[in-house]
């Protein structure tokens, strides 16, 4: 073998050192032999920039030489005739060598300045490209510290901590609810319980370098950082990575959290053994469908335990992870009629109908017998089948999770982790759904919401549903509610005796009928206090009829009529109505002709037809609204809105969007007989608005969620928005207390003699009743009614029930159980008067000025028209009164007699006496003696 010669090495050095000094061709020559490395970073600067330098100033040399040679003197001389002109051309020529001369080293040291300034600009750009990779470095270097400022130390004992924590949710006094229902939790298991196809199956497909590298597996990192700058989804987490992530960090893709991820891992791998990571891992990843770790995947899919998983289920469990929505091992599917039991035996799905399924078809409810008879349902679950409360599908294999399944089994094939039989043999496996048997505990009212509420806020932080699921049923969280344990206890208390609730029964469902739901607000707040959505629930997924709309019957007048009529300034609470039927001034009115509540054969208040809940007054008044049907209907509308009302359906043509039709009209927005109805916890929330001052404030059942070591995840911060003045509201809140008082809601009463301020409400022939209200300290509304739609046992649909005393008793009464022990130990408080508002004394009946009576609130700049006189009343000439409209800075000015009901006659124009006609919007002009009668629409 030839050996090197050194000196021929030493010669080739010598050689480019001293071509470079000669000749930059050279140089570049070599470099492109591939020698740089023998040159020492200091010799490779040299050639490159003295022999530059050096070059300059002898091109300057030589064009000067040039410029001054000899000849051009000779020439000059040689062609001069006389002296003078010859000196003058030598002197010429002197000057124009001379210029030329200083031309040319000008534009030498030109040259030179601007290869100097390059130069210096090229060390200030390669200056700050370093100046800037030093900064980046250290702001890199910053951000990385400021990721790890709150690290933790880790070891096994903390990751045993955090894989047995469950989701807890708190009273807002800090007190234990309820942790999170139990059928979707984690069941943590050893590593040697589980399948040892489950872990090859795990490791090969998620993490193949797993017991070689760590915690970090920098090529598997690099590769993924280098695909994400390609635009392919590529994953770089290791096991460990993962670990972190699940329990230790959190999913949001940001850099802080992969840097702590990172340095989890790498901390892990050094306190904690390889199993004890992984089966960390398979006991907390998520496998969909709301299950948690391998031992519930394994429960919830096959309904065996994990060490008992065939090669084809444990693949298909582990291939699970790279996305739970699509590859869970079933989909969902409907009932045909076809299936034997043995098809559905452990593979059904219950679904309420407000989970956004279609309705069941006949195959399915054909099948219901079917499903009773094989005892694949109880009797409870077949009773709510058959009255429309519970949806019911099957789980059949999901396509998705088995070409995945394949993915995982090619892999671990290629890692020669399994046999090239055992591959071909776990494809071909038949893979069987089966679901366990429930355990799962019924859930009042209350968690239901607090389990819809913080999913969707979940969601609304990035998270997909499964992964919100997830969080909720195993993140360990803490939930803190706004429900207050004695205000809850005092519902459920109420609820538990059946005297409460009229012909109390048990129908063919199962479920105690009538049926009923009570919400309790602090309306300042928004914060739910108690709640409950049904009587004697006995199935988790039960209908929240706190949360079902229902019609509201007299309740909505308050929010639709009165507050509209006194906020844009068209009554006061003393102005004179006739309740008599008819008289209506748009003919759609005449034609509903709409039955009167009261005796309707005179006048009153408007504050008595309220206490009294007069559908005719509420009609009447609602016209004065808008010069035309459509703009009163728009007026309505758009308050009921502002009150938090979301199930108005407003559509301008009839049938349109296929609604057989639409919440357009009287009927609906005045007397409450809305096409989907209002919740309970939405007319609580309205009422709540008037008490708070006309303020609105969206209801929440949670404050805070956080992590199992206090971490804050999602502040809920209630929506606000003004509806009406503080003032409007108040005068809204005087009327409303004489209902109490003076009118039908006396059941509402407190014992304490607490304000209360409410109104009752009911439909047609008492099917449905309401009583919402609220004190200086809360609003709660109470709804009972039979549920619609409940079957027989024979098939027929049982006919609803009229409640007794409608709302005026039963709801009323029940508000007032519910309330008292509520406000049992509370300051005794009126509601705060605001400024805007005075109070004069009126004759309650009537309307009118009056020594007796009652006080009640006008706006400012608007008065009682007229002085009562008992049975009738003496009515001032020409009164015009200022009325306050909207925000309270904008007035109108109007003749209050045009709106005076009745036919009015006077001899001097100045009095008369109330005739009780029916008349509304009439005109009463007074003469001088001549009788006027006013006719209205």
């Amino acid at each position: 073998m030839k050996k090197d010669n050194p000196e021929a090495k030493n010669k080739i050095r010598r050689k480019s050192a001293s071509s470079n000094s000669r000749s930059p061709r050279n140089s570049s020559d070599s470099r492109s032999s591939g020698r740089k490395n023998l040159t020492l970073p200091s010799e490779r600067k040299k050639p490159s920039s003295n022999p530059q330098r050096k070059s300059r100033p002898t091109s300057t040399s030589r064009k000067s030489s040039t410029s001054t040679n000899p000849s051009s003197k000779t020439r000059a001389v040689s062609v001069s005739k006389n002296k003078k002109q010859d000196s003058s051309k030598v002197n010429r020529n002197d000057k124009n060598s001379k210029r030329n001369n200083n031309s040319s080293a000008t534009r030498g040291s030109s040259k030179a300045l601007q290869k100097k300034v390059r130069s210096r600009r090229k060390r200030k750009v390669v200056g700050g490209i370093i100046a800037a990779l030093i900064v980046c470095f250290a702001l890199g270097l910053g951000f990385v510290f400021a990721s790890l400022k709150d690290i933790k130390p880790v070891n096994e004992a903390l990751l045993d901590k955090l894989t047995h924590q469950t989701t807890t949710i708190k009273y807002s006094n800090g007190e234990t609810m309820s942790t999170a229902p139990t059928l979707y939790k984690k069941t943590p298991i050893p590593l040697s319980d589980m399948s040892p196809y489950l872990r090859k199956a795990i490791v090969s497909i998620e993490d193949e370098r797993f017991y070689s590298h760590s915690g970090v597996d920098y090529w598997g990192l690099g590769r993924s950082v280098v695909k994400t700058l390609l635009g392919k989804r590529q994953g770089g987490s290791t096991i460990p990575m993962q670990v972190s992530k699940v329990l230790l960090t959190s999913s949001d893709q940001t850099l802080s959290r992969k840097i702590k991820d990172i340095y989890y891992a790498l901390e892990m791998s050094k306190t904690v053994s390889k199993d004890k990571i992984l089966e960390t891992y398979l006991n907390n990843y998520f496998v969909g469908k709301g299950l948690c770790g391998a031992e519930a995947g394994s429960m919830g899919y096959f309904n065996k335990h994990n060490k008992d998983l065939t090669l084809g289920e444990a693949a298909m469990l582990a291939g699970v992870t790279r996305n739970p929505s699509k590859y869970a091992p079933y989909t969902t599917a409907r009932i045909t009629g076809d299936e034997t039991k043995a098809d559905l035996n452990h593979k059904l799905l219950f679904f309420l109908p407000t989970e956004g399924l279609a309705e069941a078809n006949k195959a399915e409810k054909d099948m219901y017998e079917s499903l009773y008879e094989w005892d694949l349902v109880d009797e409870d679950t077949y009773k709510q089948l058959k009255s429309g409360e519970l949806l019911v599908r099957k789980a059949i294999n999901n396509p998705d999770a088995k070409v995945r399944q394949e993915t995982v089994l090619k892999k671990m094939r290629e890692l020669n982790v399994i046999t090239e039989k055992q591959y071909v043999e776990a494809v071909n496996e038949p893979i069987n759904i089966q679901f366990p048997d429930s355990k799962e505990k019924v859930a009042n009212s209350v968690e239901s919401l607090i389990e819809y509420d913080v999913i969707d806020a979940l969601m609304e932080q990035g998270k997909t549903e499964e992964e919100a699921r997830n969080m909720y049923y195993n993140g360990g969280l803490i939930i803190n509610s706004t429900v207050d344990p004695k205000i809850q206890e005092s519902i459920e208390k109420q609820y538990e005796d059946g005297s409460n609730f009229p012909n109390d029964t048990i129908a063919d469902n199962g479920l105690s009928q009538p049926q009923s739901a009570s919400v309790v607000i602090d309306y300042k707040t928004g914060n739910i206090k108690g709640l409950i959505g049904g009587r004697n629930i006995k199935a988790r997924k039960t209908l929240n009829r706190a949360l079902t709309p229902y019609q509201p019957g007299s309740t909505i007048k308050p929010l639709s009529v009165y507050i509209p009529a006194i906020d844009t300034g068209k009554v006061t609470q003393s102005t004179l109505m006739s309740d008599t039927r008819g008289g209506y001034r748009f003919k759609e009115n005449r034609e509903d002709n709409p039955n009167t509540t009261t005796q309707g054969y005179g006048s009153m208040s408007l504050r008595h037809g309220m206490a009294l809940s007069s559908n005719t007054i509420a009609y009447k008044t609602a016209e004065l609204l808008g010069p035309t049907y459509e703009d009163c209907i728009d007026v309505m509308i758009d308050y009921l809105r502002n009150f938090g009302i979301t199930t108005i359906l407003d559509f301008k043509e009839e049938n349109k969007a296929g609604m057989q039709r639409s919440d357009r009209h009287f009927n609906s927005l005045v007397l409450g007989g809305l096409t989907k109805g209002i919740t309970p916890l939405q007319m609580a929330a309205a009422f709540g608005t008037i008490a708070n001052g006309g303020v609105y404030v969206e209801p929440e059942i949670f404050t805070t969620i956080t992590t199992y070591n206090g971490e804050l995840i999602v502040k809920n911060t209630p929506q606000t928005h003004r509806v009406v003045d503080p003032a409007v509201a108040y005068v809204m809140t005087d009327m409303l207390q004489a209902v109490i008082t003076e009118g039908i809601g006396k059941n509402a009463a407190l014992d304490s003699g607490m304000p209360v301020a409410g109104k009752t409400g009911s439909t047609n022939s008492y099917l449905d009743t309401w009583f919402v209200g609220y004190t200086p300290y809360y609003v709660g509304s109470v709804y009972i009614g039979d549920d619609a739609g409940i079957k027989n046992d024979d098939g027929s649909t049982m006919q609803r029930r009229s409640i007794e005393g409608g709302g005026s008793m039963s709801s009323s009464r029940l508000w007032s159980k519910i309330m008292n022990p509520v406000h049992e130990n509370l300051e005794y408080k009126k509601f705060n008067k605001p400024d805007g508002v005075y109070m004069t004394g009126i004759n309650p009946i009537d309307g009118g000025r009056a020594s007796y009576g009652v006080m009640a609130a006008f706006l400012d700049d608007t008065s009682p028209d007229r002085y009562s006189s008992g049975a009738g009343y003496y009515q001032k000439k020409s009164t015009t009164t200022n009325y306050r409209r909207n925000t309270g800075t904008t007035r109108r000015s109007y003749n209050n007699n045009n709106y005076n009901q009745g036919a009015n006659t006077g001899a001097a124009g100045n009095t008369g006496a109330a005739t009780g006609g029916t008349a509304t919007g009439g005109a009463a002009t007074g003469g001088t003696g001549n009788a006027q009668q006013g006719q209205g629409y």
